[in-house]
């Protein structure tokens, strides 16, 4: 298997104005694409994107299959503010949990991550 996470900065819409060496890589990754799966070696070649808009059409072609995962729900946001604070000292209550899933409308688990871990940041920069 090969996962090629933020698959639309390898796989962008082509331009006019894209330099030699980009326009190359793509038309290669795609002359390579062409090959998979059609052995019995059984590859398979995943993408991510936050921005599957931004893909070329010719690369959508490609990954056939499409999976959409929606943002976390207000008790799975409160679950990974649980979980990235477990480790660490804190005072918040199951009812603060609560409170920061409900607030975290539209984050997502790195939105969360990022946001934890800032949070746990802040004592030391007052320092």
């Amino acid at each position: 298997m090969i996962f090629i996470d933020e698959v639309d900065s390898l796989c962008g819409k082509r331009t006019e104005g894209e330099n030699e060496s980009s326009r190359r890589i793509k038309t290669e990754f795609l002359v390579q694409m062409d090959g998979c799966g059609h052995d019995t070696k059984g590859l398979l070649v995943m993408g991510a994107t936050n921005t599957p808009w931004e893909l070329d059409e010719a690369f959508r072609r490609r990954f056939e299959k499409r999976i959409y995962i929606n943002l976390p729900e207000e008790s799975s946001r409160a679950d990974m503010f649980g979980q990235k604070l477990k480790d660490v000292s804190h005072t918040l209550t199951a009812e603060e949990l609560t409170e920061l899933g409900k607030a975290s409308h539209l984050y997502s688990g790195a939105d969360i991550k990022t946001v934890t871990k800032e949070a746990l940041y802040m004592p030391i920069r007052k320092c």
